[in-house]
Order: structure tokens, then sequence, then C-alpha cells
């Protein structure tokens, strides 16, 4: 398989990108830029140079729809992965993928190739924070079942990565999907529609960086992302300022190479030897065999 080249990687995800915002126009569902992509798309106009992913936000009601339309779609090239239509997937959120690309996971205890990708996180409303904590700890203990061990030494200290070690061997035998299935629970139990506040809960270790008050979202604004124009948040500067700090400030170096993970894709087909640096619509690509995929570890 030939590995894809940054320009490829980041074309595909836009292709993928790109696939979505029709499938939102089509079916009127509404949907921003988040993350570090929302980030890109203030400070650099498109993704952060030393990235590698797309995220998009999207209410509970919206990410459902987009799941149903996306499935009833049956596009040849593009597809979704979430923990209801596999029964090893353990993220709750889903993924929206290009099926012409793999990517090699080298990340968890068993691993199992994916494809390129673009995370689809969902917002709930709720008025009570316990649940952003009670979630933070199953998200810990999963990613500590499903991990390979040298992954979860950070070095911040030495009691700490003892603990992790501790953990990564007692809860080695157990499923991810069982701290999944956990984590729904408190979705389901936190929720209330016309909730105060509002956050993804259960993707990340942000803890209550995550929260806002309700509507946050709610209002977009149309900005250039590389050769697109997507929605972000009216409120981008209270996202960004909370969830980044001084967030037109470049990262030191230390921090970009601790921040940097360039994904190693390739084509499915042999037939891309020879494929340059086009627009993701632009790249006609030969159908391959079925890729298996898993949810990407989003070691935030």
């Amino acid at each position: 398989m030939k590995q894809l080249t940054k320009e490829e990687l980041q074309g595909s995800q836009l292709g993928i990108l790109s696939y979505i915002d029709k499938i939102c126009k089509e079916n009127n569902i509404k949907y921003f830029i988040h993350y570090g992509s929302m980030l890109g798309a203030v400070r650099h106009k498109g993704f952060i140079p030393w990235d590698d992913d797309i995220d998009i936000g999207m209410y509970r009601e919206d990410y459902e729809r987009l799941k149903a339309a996306v499935i009833n779609d049956r596009n040849e090239r593009y597809g979704i992965f979430d923990k209801d239509t596999c029964d090893w997937y353990f993220q709750n959120f889903m993924v929206v993928v290009d099926k012409d690309t793999v990517i090699k996971n080298h990340v968890t205890r068993k691993p199992h190739d994916t494809s390129v990708f673009v995370d689809v996180f969902p917002i709930d409303r709720f008025n009570d924070t316990k649940v952003i904590k009670k979630a933070h700890l199953m998200v810990t203990l999963r990613q500590i079942c499903y991990i390979q061990k040298q992954y979860i030494q950070y070095g911040d200290s030495k009691l700490k990565d003892f603990c992790r070690l501790i953990f990564w061997y007692a809860l080695g035998a157990v499923n991810p999907r069982f701290f999944t299935k956990k984590i729904d629970k408190l979705i389901k139990k936190y929720s209330v529609k016309d909730g105060k506040y509002e956050a993804a809960i259960g993707v990340g270790k942000d803890g209550m960086k995550e929260v806002f008050k309700r509507g946050t979202f709610e209002k977009l604004i149309d900005v250039p992302f590389e050769d697109m124009v997507v929605p972000i948040p009216e409120n981008y500067d209270l996202f960004l300022t909370q969830f980044y700090g001084d967030y037109m400030q470049k990262p030191s170096d230390e921090e970009i190479a601790y921040k940097s993970h360039l994904l190693k894709a390739y084509w499915k087909s042999k037939s891309f030897i020879s494929v340059g640096v086009q627009s993701p619509t632009e790249i006609n690509v030969p159908r391959g065999c079925a890729v298996i995929l898993i949810g990407i570890c989003q070691l935030r």
C-alpha cells in the first residue's frame, strides 16, 4: 500500500468534511467545526500546521439525524463508525471515514486497522455538573483498558505513573465498551433538554473546561477553512479562550512536538502510486476491500 502524503491525508479529510457538509445541508442539520479545527479555522484559516485531524460538533438531536442520514445514504466511499454499528468500537462519539484509506493502529492492546476519519462529537445539555466528573473517571479507566503499556507512562509524576501501571494490569481483562456503556447511562441520566449547561460528555479528559452555558454553540458564522467555508460558533472566542487560553499565541516548539500526531495512512489500492496533491473532490478512488475500523484513541 502507498502511504498518503500530508497533503493527501488532509485532502482525504477535507473530502470527508465536504461530504458531511453536503449531507447536513441536504437534511437541514446544523454542525460546526470544533476543538483544534475551530482553532485552526480562526488562527490559520485551515489545519493547524502540526495537526492531522478534523473535529466537528453538533447538538445531540442533529448528531442522531446525521448518523441516520449517512447510513441511509449508502455512499460507496464514505461511511460512519460508532459503538452501535460495531461491537468493538468503544468511543462515545462517531467517526465519518474515508473507506478507501487505511490507518495502521499500533496504540491499542488489541490493534485493529482504521481509516482516515473526521470526529463527530455530540453536545448534550444538563443541569448537574457531576456528570462531567463521573464521565471523566470513566474515560480515564477506559483509556487504561485499551491502550498499550508504553503509552500510559507520562512521566508527570512517579506516583501517578505507578498508579496507572497498577490499573493497567488490573483492567487488562476488561472490555473498554464496559465504560462506554457506563458513560452512555450517565448521559441519559443527567441529560435535560432545557439544561443550563452544555458539553461533549465522555469524549475526552478535559473536565470542566468542556462545560459552557446553554446556547454557546447555537449561533453560527461562516469562516474559511482551507478551500472550504465552514460554520463555527459565533461565540468562538469564549470557547477557544476557556479551552486553550491565549489561543492566538503560537505554542513553543516543545508543545508542538508533544501535540503533533501526524497519522500514517495508506491508500488501499496500489493504483494510487502517482496520485498528486488534489482537492478531495477530484481524487477518483478505486474501490478496495472492506475496511475494519476502530474508535480512534483520542488522547486529549
